[in-house]
């Protein structure tokens, strides 16, 4: 690392730390400071998202004490990162005390089949639950929800010195300022982002997936893989479309059964085929999932609590 990026990342970690706290806090400064070089958003960002780090950044010894020695500019600048480093450790202290306390209250919000919902959180956060879905909020804190089963979108309003993360099982998705959406099932996680960027595990992998991108989790939580996602196709079920590139039929028919409130099963030998395309519900399902079928080019059957698709093969054509 250059020297030039090497005090780009100081004062990123102390921009950081200052803006933590309201009475040092100087946000016109710290304006100026991002619009003096737009690499300067991307190191405080980096610092945002890794800020376990930003003590080191500013050097683990004691900072060095002004002295009558010091011209008064020096003396002035070695107190503001004094106080940068105790307002650190402040932090540390903060961050740590929870683990000395009961567990934060929560709530949860959960949907059935067919049935949607939407919270606002207070600092204007919305969250659209889909159906099938259960969502665990905190009562004292508009910066974390638990993704528990099933899809929901994520408008996040962004704080810097405050990511909203969202824990899906062992994982947390933490938001760069956001549209996403999460889908959790059998088959995995998948986080499609339509605006911003999120990070996958900020404190593991650290994996970005900006806009346009989707980050799937496979069922054993051991694969992850990053690729391409239309931004206007994610979380289109709020408006009863749903789009696909290359997924599998087994998806399909969980997505209908959580959007529909009805049972849509699938025969294992063809849960994996896969299929692109735009699904659009609404209506009397005995003649949508018709017409759902004719375009999957599978059997659709009526059962008597639902649906199931089949090849074409099991019925003799």
């Amino acid at each position: 690392m250059s020297q030039i990026e090497e005090a780009r990342k100081e004062e990123a970690a102390a921009w950081f730390i200052r803006l933590r706290d309201p009475a040092t806090a100087d946000w016109e400064g710290f304006t100026a400071w991002l619009e003096r070089d737009p690499a300067n958003n991307d190191a405080y960002e980096a610092v945002a998202l890794a800020d376990d780090d930003y003590v080191s950044l500013l050097g683990q010894t004691a900072p060095p004490q002004p002295s009558n020695d010091n011209p008064p500019g020096e003396r002035r600048r070695l107190g503001r990162v004094a106080g940068w480093a105790t307002a650190a450790a402040a932090v540390m202290v903060a961050a740590a005390y929870p683990l000395l306390t009961s567990a934060p209250a929560t709530y949860a919000i959960e949907t059935a089949a067919g049935q949607r919902d939407t919270i606002r959180l207070d600092d204007g956060t919305r969250i659209d639950i889909n159906g099938d879905s259960k969502v665990t909020l905190r009562k004292n804190d508009n910066r974390f929800a638990s993704l528990d089963r099933g899809e929901a979108t994520f408008t996040v309003t962004h704080d810097p010195k405050n990511p909203f993360s969202v824990q899906v099982g062992d994982d947390v998705i933490q938001d760069v300022g956001t549209v996403f959406n999460i889908v959790r099932g059998a088959d995995g996680m998948e986080t499609a982002v339509s605006s911003g960027t999120v990070v996958y595990n900020p404190e593991g992998e650290a994996v970005r997936v900006a806009a346009g991108q989707v980050l799937r989790l496979s069922a054993d939580g051991k694969t992850v893989s990053v690729g391409k996602v239309d931004p206007a196709g994610v979380a289109t079920w709020r408006q009863d479309r749903l789009v696909y590139d290359n997924a599998s039929l087994a998806r399909v028919a969980a997505d209908l059964s959580r959007n529909l409130g009805t049972p849509v099963r699938i025969s294992p030998d063809i849960a994996a085929r896969p299929f692109s395309g735009v699904i659009l519900l609404g209506g009397d399902q005995a003649v949508l999932l018709p017409r759902i079928g004719a375009m999957l080019d599978v059997t659709i059957t009526h059962e008597v609590d639902g649906w199931r698709l089949s090849s074409h093969s099991d019925d003799g054509h």
